[in-house]
């Protein structure tokens, strides 16, 4: 008799799981692996060329910020009604080096009654003996004012300083005249920084240049080394002038230093 050989029960629904779930663990039907690196959101490249071109503006700000200079507003100044032959100009001298007569100025720009002297009488010396070769001029610091301010910042200083930057570009009495026409008091920020740089502006100068100049320091003390000089000579007060080596101390009317000028043009110089 021949045994009977019972033929295997189809799996189950567990047997079937656990051969699916073996299957799975033995990578049959497991993801091929990656060979590239996964890509980049479209949003991140745009966020990075954002952020790129925010941080080259601000560099482009920072480097013009160091470089160019400030913008200025010259708007609430004063024009000048001085008129100078700038042909005769030579730093902070007017007129022809061969002159038979010189007038030496020590002065302040502050000093109110400087002021009077640059706008009211030099005008008139200027057009009627400086133009004909008579008299020659030559302009001196003497720089008291600003002393008298609590302030770190000289304005009489500075002004002065400014100055003779201008006259390194051979602009000395444009803005030299500028300055008088806008005074505003004495140590009251007339001459402030900006109100400085907005003079040095309207009278034509390159400023850049001249802020690089006022930046060394180097005119500053010149302005105190020339006004030191000055109290050395025994000048105390602004203004104070010199014709031929006659002291003239405070204003004059173009009518008295006109005839004094025309009285030492007429002195035979010394052989």
């Amino acid at each position: 008799m021949t045994s009977r050989t019972d033929a295997p029960a189809p799996p189950g629904r567990h047997e079937r799981r656990l051969a699916d779930r073996a299957a799975r663990t033995n990578g049959t039907t497991r993801r091929p692996p990656e060979t590239g690196r996964r890509g980049i959101s479209p949003l991140i490249w745009v966020t990075a060329g954002f952020g790129l071109i925010g941080i080259v503006i601000i560099g482009v700000l920072l480097v013009s910020q160091g470089t160019a200079p400030k913008s200025v507003d010259t708007s609430d100044l004063k024009d000048s009604v001085v008129q100078v032959p700038i042909d005769l100009a030579n730093g902070r001298t007017l007129g022809k080096a061969d002159a038979p007569v010189t007038l030496d100025v020590w002065s302040d720009y502050q000093c109110p009654v400087c002021g009077q002297l640059a706008e009211l009488v030099e005008p008139a010396l200027i057009r009627t003996y400086v133009a004909n070769g008579t008299l020659r001029i030559i302009d001196h610091d003497a720089a008291f004012q600003g002393a008298r301010s609590s302030s770190t910042y000289d304005e009489s200083v500075e002004a002065a300083a400014g100055a003779r930057c201008a006259a390194d570009q051979n602009l000395y009495w444009q803005f030299h005249n500028l300055m008088f026409a806008n005074q505003v008091g004495e140590n009251e920020g007339a001459f402030r920084d900006e109100r400085l740089r907005a003079i040095a502006t309207k009278a034509g100068v390159d400023v850049a240049a001249w802020d690089a100049c006022r930046a060394t320091g180097e005119h500053q003390a010149a302005v105190r080394a020339e006004t030191a000089d000055a109290v050395k000579l025994g000048i105390n007060a602004t203004p104070t002038m010199r014709l031929n080596g006659q002291v003239i101390v405070g204003v004059r009317s173009a009518a008295e230093l006109g005839a004094m000028i025309e009285a030492a043009a007429a002195v035979p110089s010394p052989s």
